[in-house]
């Protein structure tokens, strides 16, 4: 086929997806594909949900289009007030965008905004961690710590990635945990001391990490830990929950695991279950009541932020996970699938590890061999759809994929994933 496209790999030509029926896509030839990832865990409700096109084609007949300076409309009205009743303590206010990158940049910008606003501007910079995704714009790639996609673009970035992940399977600090005493967690008060809490604007943190870590989870006393801190230092906590937000591990927010209430929510991703771009931010009532009393003003924005097609998309898709009851059923989903990529773990030795909750899972392989390629094209060839994951180690180093299939998954299909995936390592070669 000769396209005219400019991909991410333009030498490496990728089939021609036609069509979509639940968990499973079909390219032009008739293959099947069950979609083990939910593409990039965005199709929390798999593909071709009858009932979300018929109210996308309403709204498109009725209204696509207004901008958000000059109008507001029914269905963003309505989606900010069920996102506000689904987040955890006072966050309650919504701003969108189109992308996880730009709602990760808008929450960036609006840290800064806030701390202007409250005579604070020397309060600029953003503490992130290493082998974290934040977005590939500047401003979220300068938060991301992934080294890979950091290097092409490094001369235009800050250098906010700091502190390490709690990877206990792998500590960077070559510590155990419970005998380290969260020492990763502790790095973060040294770290504000290092730079001053006077300069630290906010932190932004994944709570289960996807791409650049494959399903990293933390022990359960991290983020209340890491909450606490930033607290006492006065510095925003911005949790990014483009991958795991509205039901992917199995609650509204994987913040809601640890009762942790951050300051700012990135979100994107599953809220369409890619029916339509649109992503954002849940604010604070402090800084939203801040802006209020001191009469500021976020400008920020973007020209499709808000449209009434994606949003009454996003509305479509939360009616379908509550109303059916979606949510309710990730964890015992979750529960099935980890034992079953457990028992596969103990036929291949090249697997090392299987971590992650909900249905959000990572399959760490065995280190320095380069595997993460190969087994994602073997996959592929097999008729099963896995994400990617490597560098999480140093940089380099570290071997891994996502298994992130839509929420709608059934148990018969779990089998048919572990099944698939089982037919692809039998043909691995090491």
């Amino acid at each position: 086929m000769n396209s005219h496209f400019f991909s991410t790999r333009p030498g490496h030509p990728r089939p021609v997806a036609m069509r979509g029926d639940g968990v499973f896509l079909y390219d032009d030839t008739g293959k099947k594909y069950l979609d083990g990832s939910s593409g990039a865990m965005t199709a929390n409700l798999g593909h071709g949900n009858p009932r979300v096109v018929d109210r996308i084609n309403s709204q498109l007949s009725l209204l696509s289009f207004s901008y958000r300076s000059q109008f507001t409309n029914d269905p963003l009205e309505l989606l900010s007030a069920k996102i506000a009743a689904l987040a955890p303590g006072d966050l309650s206010s919504v701003a969108f965008a189109n992308s996880g990158s730009e709602a990760s940049e808008l929450a960036m910008k609006l840290a800064h905004s806030y701390w202007k606003l409250m005579q604070r501007p020397e309060k600029q910079r953003v503490l992130s961690r290493w082998n974290s995704y934040h977005g590939s714009t500047i401003g979220a790639l300068s938060m991301t710590g992934n080294p890979g996609r950091r290097r092409e673009y490094a001369p235009y970035l800050s250098d906010y990635p700091v502190l390490e992940l709690p990877f206990c399977h792998r500590c960077p600090y070559e510590k155990t945990y419970p005998d380290c005493s969260l020492f990763c967690a502790r790095v973060l008060e040294k770290t504000i001391r290092r730079f001053g809490k006077d300069t630290i604007s906010a932190l932004i943190a994944e709570p289960v990490t996807g791409a650049s870590g494959a399903g990293i989870t933390p022990p359960s006393d991290y983020f209340p830990y890491i909450a606490r801190v930033c607290k006492e230092n006065d510095i925003l906590l911005i949790m990014d929950e483009v991958i795991t937000g509205f039901g992917r591990t199995g609650k509204n927010f994987a913040s809601n695991h640890w009762n942790v209430v951050p300051d700012i929510i990135v979100f994107g991703k599953g809220i369409t279950s890619g029916f339509g771009p649109l992503s954002g931010i849940i604010v604070s009532e402090q800084i939203r009541n801040a802006f209020i009393e001191l009469d500021g003003e976020f400008s920020t924005g973007h020209t499709f932020s808000g449209n009434p097609l994606s949003a009454a998309s996003a509305n479509a898709v939360l009616d379908e996970i509550f109303d059916n009851g979606i949510i309710d059923n990730v964890a015992e989903k979750g529960s099935y699938l980890k034992r079953r990529l457990n028992e596969l773990m103990q036929n291949y030795s090249v697997i090392d590890d299987v971590r992650g909750m909900g249905l959000l899972f990572g399959i760490e392989f065995s280190p320095d061999k380069g595997l993460t390629t190969t087994i994602v094209d073997l996959c592929f060839s097999e008729g099963l759809i896995v994400y990617p994951s490597s560098g999480f180690i140093d940089g380099i180093r570290g071997d891994s994929i996502l298994i992130s299939p839509p929420l709608t998954i059934t148990i018969e299909e779990i089998d048919l994933l572990v099944d698939l995936l089982d037919a692809a390592l039998s043909k691995l070669i090491v």
